[in-house]
């Protein structure tokens, strides 16, 4: 039996993509990034409390088509950035991870201390080269 999950790649090292956050006491904002990719769909909410921002929503590919779906935060604060990139891997039962190809939604949150601005921008990586293509990337405060 195979897992789904999503996995965050955050400046370079593995985080698991399903932590949880905690409430924040303001109320929390749509977002969704320009639809870069066909077959690669990822929206949610953001809220920012107590100088911190966090991001809750779900990534999902829809078909199986060479690419991994994948989708990328960019967090800000004066001239400090912080990169989250969300991508959705599959673990065979023998737990070997792989980057997964095929119809899958999977949920995904991350916080930041950095809360000047928040960018979203969805991704894809691609299953022959290994390589990861980012569409227009959106402003979303």
């Amino acid at each position: 039996m195979r897992r789904i999950a999503a996995v965050a790649l955050t400046a370079g090292t593995l985080m698991a993509g399903m932590a949880a956050v905690g409430a924040p006491a303001e109320a929390a904002t749509g977002w969704k990034p320009y639809d870069s990719y066909s077959g690669i769909d990822a929206w949610g909410t953001y809220s920012r409390s107590g100088g911190k921002t966090y991001v809750k929503g779900y990534l999902r590919d829809t078909k199986k088509n060479g690419w991994t779906a994948c989708v990328r935060f960019l967090f800000t604060e004066g001239t400090n950035k912080y990169w989250s990139r969300f991508k959705i891997i599959g673990v065979t039962s023998g737990g070997t991870k792989y980057n997964y190809d095929g119809k899958a939604t999977v949920s995904i949150s991350v916080s930041s201390s950095y809360s000047s601005h928040l960018w979203v921008q969805e991704c894809g990586r691609s299953k022959s080269t290994g390589k990861y293509y980012y569409g227009k990337g959106k402003k979303l405060f």
